[in-house]
């Protein structure tokens, strides 16, 4: 059997706060520099963040009964004009993208498909988040590819995570793991409020010259992150 060359990249935990959107955003500037045939959705209707710093990321609304989640079938027949299907997610919304996986059986049709399923987890120090990705190992182990960024906004270390089994059982599934890295608060807000990627960031006008060297510097960081799941990313 021939290995997958597109890929489907979800965010399955229901935690907000914890840089869904941010990772997207960051994951979105890799594939683009890399020339990728890309297609983004947004599944916020109620906040959009991914959408503001991404506007060709075109909404699907999940908030609906369990009957009607099969409009997530678009994230699959973007795969036949796209590569890589990129999905963020909203905050408690991912218990509806689970109900669609396993309704629609998707995790046993990827090769059918010629797609991977690829989670994406946010590492942080948070309780709720570090016994969600816990459920997913339980219910998805091998039957996804695991992505795993850390993030880092608040601490180096995420002592939780760092000593947690799931932590151990993402390892011993082949689990890449990447870093992301502190941005400048002052840098954030205004990439924010100019509604501007990093990667955008980087040659806009919105945005003075000393925060332009700062989105040059961490894209630079990330392109070497993203570059050890690069396999996983693009195939």
């Amino acid at each position: 059997m021939h290995a997958p060359t597109k890929r489907i990249i979800l965010w399955p935990q229901d935690k907000g706060g914890i840089g869904k959107s941010f990772v997207a955003a960051l994951i979105y500037d890799y594939l683009t520099d890399e020339r990728v045939r890309l297609k983004c959705f947004d599944l916020d209707h109620a906040n959009s963040t991914f959408n503001r710093l991404v506007p060709e990321a075109e909404f699907i609304d999940t908030d609906v009964a369990a009957d009607k989640l099969c409009t997530l079938d678009r994230m699959v027949d973007a795969t036949q004009q796209a590569d890589t299907v990129l999905v963020d997610n909203r905050a408690t919304g991912g218990s509806k993208v689970i109900a669609y996986l396993d309704e629609a059986r998707l995790p046993q049709l990827q090769q059918q498909l010629n797609c991977a399923l690829v989670f994406v987890l946010i590492a942080t120090d948070d309780k709720d988040a570090n016994s969600q990705i816990a459920d997913l190992l339980d219910a998805y182990a091998t039957r996804v590819r695991w992505l795993v960024v850390r993030n880092l906004r608040d601490s180096d270390s995420l002592t939780l995570f760092g000593q947690s089994n799931s932590r151990k059982r993402l390892q011993e599934l082949g689990a890449i793991e990447v870093d992301v890295p502190c941005l400048a608060e002052v840098t954030r807000n205004r990439l924010q409020q100019a509604n501007l990627t990093i990667g955008r960031g980087r040659t806009s006008d919105a945005l003075p010259l000393l925060d332009r060297s700062r989105c040059i510097r961490f894209h630079e960081r990330m392109v070497g992150e993203f570059t050890k799941a690069r396999a996983l990313l693009i195939g």
